[in-house]
């Protein structure tokens, strides 16, 4: 008696194990949406690099006015999410107005010539990691190559945005050019030279395709 009510209890257990095994996850799925963006009116992409010596709190702006990328964005768990980016270097137009238009195409020429576009047509940065820090706040690390070289870059960002079809992006990374072996030359006999930080800084709009 007591054998077959112990055989009983097993078969119950096995059912149960089985049932479990075969009803269908019933928590909530994680859903990870994919947004794409590229330049747009609204939108900018571009680096500042600041000037030292005679021309000390001065800058070079330049805008690319090409570059791609993709957002998996997990709003559940932000951390889940990945981005990458790719921007063509060679799309780099010198915004400079307090130059003479003979030395703003000497910038532009020069600054091609340093970020090595000829060889290197790409800059290409891919997330590792995404750090939530408060509301829309996120901190972005990851590699940035810039001349086949990567690095590790951490990008503040803020996301904004109500509909869920278009996310607005706002952000800014501090990039080195001794971490890319990047020298700008030198002008005036050495008493114009170029700071060792520049800076990314961009706007974009964040869209599902």
């Amino acid at each position: 008696m007591h054998g077959g009510l112990l055989l009983a209890k097993r078969a119950k257990m096995r059912w149960a194990v089985w049932a479990l095994l075969l009803v269908p996850d019933l928590a909530p799925a994680q859903e990870t949406t994919v947004y794409e963006f590229g330049p747009s009116s609204q939108g900018r992409f571009a680096l500042e690099v600041f000037k030292s010596g005679l021309w000390d709190g001065k800058k070079h702006l330049f805008l690319f006015a090409s570059y791609r990328g993709t957002l998996r964005y997990d709003r559940a768990v932000p951390e889940n999410s990945r981005v990458e980016l790719t921007v063509e270097t060679a799309s780099a137009a010198c915004q400079d107005t307090w130059v003479s238009p003979s030395d703003l195409q000497k910038v532009q020429a020069k600054a091609l010539e340093m970020m090595g576009a000829a060889k290197h047509p790409q800059l290409l940065f891919t997330s590792q990691r995404i750090v939530p820090l408060g509301g829309d706040r996120f901190q972005v690390q990851g590699l940035l190559n810039i001349k086949g070289i990567p690095k590790p870059v951490s990008v503040d960002v803020r996301l904004s945005g109500q509909d869920s079809e278009v996310l607005t992006a706002k952000g800014s990374a501090q990039v080195r050019l001794q971490d890319y072996g990047l020298k700008p030359p030198g002008a005036a006999l050495g008493l114009i030279g170029t700071k060792n930080e520049m800076n990314l800084e961009f706007v974009l709009l964040v869209r599902r395709p």
